[in-house]
Order: C-alpha cells, then sequence, then structure tokens
C-alpha cells in the first residue's frame, strides 16, 4: 500500500524533503544523492533537486541574500493511492521565505500514507543535505502542518540541540491513538447513526474505494435526509465534532480532510504498517451524549486492538512534552480531521514534563483543517525565530 517512486525527476521540479533513522541522535552524513541538478533562478536563487535514499526527491533553496536560516518543511498525509511526488501546495510558502532570506528545503519523501517514520528520517536528513551544498546553516527550524506537524514535532522531542524552534501546525498533538480514536470511533458512530451507507466496517474498507468520488454523495445524502440524526452523532461525547452551522457539520463528514475520508483512504494503509494487526479498540468505550446512550452502546461496533500494533502508533507518534527549544503550534477550533482538542492534551503532556515555558498555542477561531492564510504562517514563522533568537516569547 506504501508507494515508491522509481523515476527521476526532471531539473524543473522545485521542492522536497528527507531524513535519517530516527532512532539515533541526528546523524548527517547522508547517503548517496543520485540525479542531482542545480539550478540558478533568475533571482540568484540556487536550487539542488535530487533523489535520495528509497526514492525520496528533494530540493534545497537557497537564496542569493541568504540570512543564514534553513526552515525545512513537512507536508501532509498523501492517500497511498496518489503516487510519491514533491507537494505542490507548498511553493507559495517556499517561495515566500526564499523571497524574505530564507534557505528552504523539503522532500517527497520514499512513500505516500501514514508515513510518520520515513517522513522524520527524510525531513531531518535535509539539513545534511543542505549542508553539503551550501555549507552550514546559522540556526534551523522545522516547520509542517498535519501529518507533518507531527513529524515536526517528533523532530523537535527527540533530536535536542539540533534545531532552534519548531512550527507543528493542525496537527495530532496529543498523540496517534487519541487520533485514531477520533477518526475510526466517527467511522463506528456514522455506522450505528446510518448503517449501510459506507461499505464494509472501521477496520475492513472494500479495495479501490476513493471517499471523494465514491462515496461522499451518499454520505451528504443520508446527512441532509436526517439532519437530526446527524447532530446527534456529531453530539456524541468521545467524538464531539465542532461546527457552528449544519453545512459546517455535512463539511466535517463529507470533505476530503475529515475523519471518514482518512478512515476510508488510510485504513488498509495503516494495518499494512502494523501487519494487518488492528490497532483501534473501543471494546471498554462507553460513548455518551446520545438520546439513548444505552441503546447505542448496545448496538454499536466493537474492535479489539494487539498490543503491538497500538505500540506502532505509539511510537510514530506519541509526544512526551520534554521540550528543548521554542515549539508554537497552530490550530483553528473547529478543525474536522484533528481536534482542537488535542492542543490542550498537549499542553498538559507539556507541562507535566515541566517545560510549559517552551511552548505557544495559537488559535484561530474558525472552520477547516489548515485552514491557515500564508500571512498567518510568515507571521507565526517570523515570531518564532523572534523568540529563539531575541528571546521574544511571542503571544498566542
Amino acid at each position: 500500500m506504501k508507494n515508491k517512486i522509481s523515476a527521476l525527476v526532471p531539473a524543473a521540479v522545485a521542492a522536497v524533503m528527507a531524513c535519517e533513522n530516527p532512532e539515533q541522535p541526528a546523524s548527517f552524513a547522508g547517503p548517496t544523492v543520485s540525479a542531482q541538478f542545480v539550478q540558478f533562478e533568475a533571482s540568484g536563487t540556487q536550487v539542488v533537486t535530487g533523489e535520495i535514499g528509497q526514492g525520496s526527491i528533494y530540493a534545497l533553496y537557497r537564496p542569493q541574500d541568504w540570512n543564514g536560516r534553513l526552515v525545512l518543511f513537512a507536508h501532509g498525509a498523501v492517500p497511498p493511492t496518489i503516487p510519491v511526488r514533491l507537494p505542490p501546495a507548498v511553493a507559495p510558502l517556499r517561495d515566500s521565505l526564499v523571497a524574505r532570506g530564507y534557505g528552504f528545503a523539503y522532500s517527497s519523501r520514499s512513500e505516500t500514507g501514514f508515513a510518520v517514520k520515513d517522513g522524520v528520517q527524510r525531513t531531518r536528513q535535509l539539513l545534511g543535505l543542505f549542508t553539503s551544498e551550501f555549507g552550514p546553516p546559522e540556526r534551523t527550524y522545522v516547520m509542517g502542518n498535519s501529518l507533518g506537524g507531527a513529524i515536526t514535532l517528533m523532530l523537535a522531542e527527540t533530536n535536542p540541540g539540533v534545531f532552534d524552534g519548531a512550527l507543528p501546525m493542525c496537527t495530532i498533538a496529543g498523540g496517534t491513538l487519541m487520533a485514531a480514536d477520533y477518526v475510526w470511533g466517527t467511522r463506528v458512530l456514522f455506522d450505528r447513526f446510518f448503517p449501510g451507507v459506507i461499505p464494509g466496517d472501521a477496520l475492513h474498507v472494500p479495495e479501490g474505494l476513493d471517499f471523494s468520488r465514491d462515496l461522499a454523495p451518499a454520505v451528504r445524502s443520508a446527512l441532509l435526509a436526517d439532519p437530526a440524526r446527524a447532530m446527534e452523532m456529531a453530539a456524541v461525547d468521545q467524538i464531539e465534532i465542532q461546527y457552528a452551522t449544519f453545512p459546517e457539520l455535512v463539511t466535517s463528514l463529507t470533505g476530503p480532510a475529515t475523519p471518514l475520508a482518512f478512515q476510508v483512504n488510510f485504513t488498509a494503509d495503516l494495518l499494512d504498517r502494523t501487519h494487518g494487526r488492528s490497532f483501534f479498540d473501543n471494546t471498554a468505550t462507553l460513548y455518551t451524549g446520545s438520546q439513548d446512550d444505552a441503546a447505542l452502546n448496545a448496538s454499536v461496533g466493537r474492535f479489539v486492538s494487539t498490543p503491538d500494533a497500538t505500540n506502532y502508533l505509539a511510537h510514530y507518534y506519541q509526544p512526551d512534552g520534554n521540550l528543548t527549544l521554542p515549539v508554537l503550534t497552530l490550530h483553528t477550533t473547529r478543525d474536522p480531521l484533528v481536534r482542537f482538542a488535542h492542543e490542550a492534551v498537549y499542553a498538559g503532556i507539556v507541562a507535566d514534563a515541566g517545560r510549559s515555558e517552551m511552548l505557544v498555542q495559537r488559535t484561530f477561531n474558525r472552520f477547516g483543517h489548515c485552514t491557515f492564510t500564508l500571512d498567518e504562517q510568515l507571521a507565526a514563522l517570523e515570531d518564532l525565530v523572534a523568540w529563539a533568537e531575541q528571546g521574544v516569547k511571542p503571544s498566542p
């Protein structure tokens, strides 16, 4: 289920990431790079692209007036059906930062799907690649959105002394197990309230299905046919979907960056990573908040996990909060895919580790997953830099 890339990309391709073994301290003696190209843009920016490891394409940008800072960027999860490629959506952020004098590096990763392990390896490796081409940066920052935010957080917590600051955005800061409880919990509740609309079940998805193409219209029709039932489901405490209007609720269950879409598109990939073992467990979950909790708990689908599967999710990744560098997180209050509740959970984890002074959490009162403007992302990075280099702690 993990797509590999075998063909080399042409020199015109611009954008990427890379990395090394997350189990060991940071080491930047990277493996041999193949098909490397050097470009000189009209602005004087030097661009190096290439392929490394098991097909991970990368791109490195050094502006003519480089300010000595390097930003490593980790992109979000890509459905397993999409070939490995450089993430095109990164271009506006990349170009804006390069125009401000920042070096920039990112990669495709070697595989799609829930590739936290590979993402940590490939993203960390970018520092060595950039250094070998352009010399060591004076400061290095890591940032990422969604799954890339989890990669960012894991890099920040497990590589003390390597990075100067981290900017995880719209991510599963409370841990992968918390995220799985929400995504797969939403699926079992949807099946209970709207049986038969989506084929299969929480851990069994018919092969070849794409949620947006094959299922979203039927889900939308079911929700619109019974709004009261949809709102009752959304109010169950164990998922508590946040929405301001009924159309937002419908989008929360039919859009491409939503729990049902993720469950349908990524279940097989996650099971592949856990060797077919179940990572989701609701055998002891007591669902509350419906009009008839007793009936709900008696009839909802139940699934049991195995320790090795849940250990995999915890390893990739359950944050420990032991921050040694400034971390600034961004999250919207009505994020349909990654609950805003992750921020409160992570704040507690960091507090338990005694490192609250190293964390600032910035909230945006709006709907959507990773719906930050470019200016908001740039401002957050600049605030992080001022915090790391001048001691000016930003406001939430």
